[in-house]
């Protein structure tokens, strides 16, 4: 489906010839403020396929009153403000004890109209502990068209990031410089800070080999 709006931004498909050593994780229940490792081996450079989906409940009983009418990733909290719906996604190049992480997230609000947006936002907050490099969020809406699933692709190659929401219609890439982890060291982490739902996600997860070796 399409919304006739949007320019599609996608991985050129010879990447996918980069894969190997699928690992696949169905219907993962994330509940509310919870965080769950992802065991796929290294995680240094994987393409990462992932879908979402919220719970309906939360949905019906979120109302305008108890959303956030004037959302926005750059000004928001972070992967760590919490909403009824929101944020939720993965933790990417994370060291164990998630003293440094990369959130990659969806965050759900309800404007004043009573209409659904979705935001699709990367945070690079803690992403590194050293002083000098960038440490801001970036992100904006994502048109999600009725009887959707959220879905996101990621890219993680060493310190590049490169993330995708709903086939494309809004991307965004991130340079992280972690400190305190080698590449063997990398951890990838589901994360749900939502208030009031339960999610569940369903990914496909490949390593990748250097572009080099093809």
């Amino acid at each position: 489906m399409k919304t006739g709006s949007n320019l599609l931004q996608w991985p050129v498909k010879e990447v996918e010839r980069l894969r190997q050593n699928r690992t696949v994780f169905d219907n993962v229940e994330i509940t509310p403020g919870s965080v769950v490792p992802l065991d796929v081996g290294s995680t240094s450079q994987l393409d990462i396929v992932a879908e979402f989906k919220v719970d309906e409940k939360a949905l019906k009983r979120m109302n305008v009153n108890g959303s956030n009418t004037t959302y926005s990733c750059q000004k928001s909290g972070g992967a760590a403000e919490k909403g009824a719906l929101g944020p939720f996604g993965l933790l990417v190049l994370a060291s164990k004890h998630l003293i440094e992480q990369t959130p990659i997230y969806f965050y759900i609000s309800k404007d004043t109209k009573g209409n659904f947006k979705t935001f699709f936002c990367a945070d690079h907050s803690r992403s590194s502990q050293a002083d000098d490099v960038d440490k801001e969020i970036y992100g904006s809406t994502v048109p999600v068209l009725k009887d959707e699933s959220l879905s996101m692709r990621i890219l993680v190659d060493r310190s590049i990031v490169e993330s995708f929401a709903q086939g494309g219609r809004t991307c965004i890439t991130s340079r992280v410089y972690p400190t305190r982890v080698a590449c063997e060291d990398v951890k990838i982490f589901l994360f749900n800070n939502a208030t009031d739902a339960t999610i569940t996600a369903s990914l496909q997860i490949w390593q990748m080999s250097s572009a080099s070796r093809q």
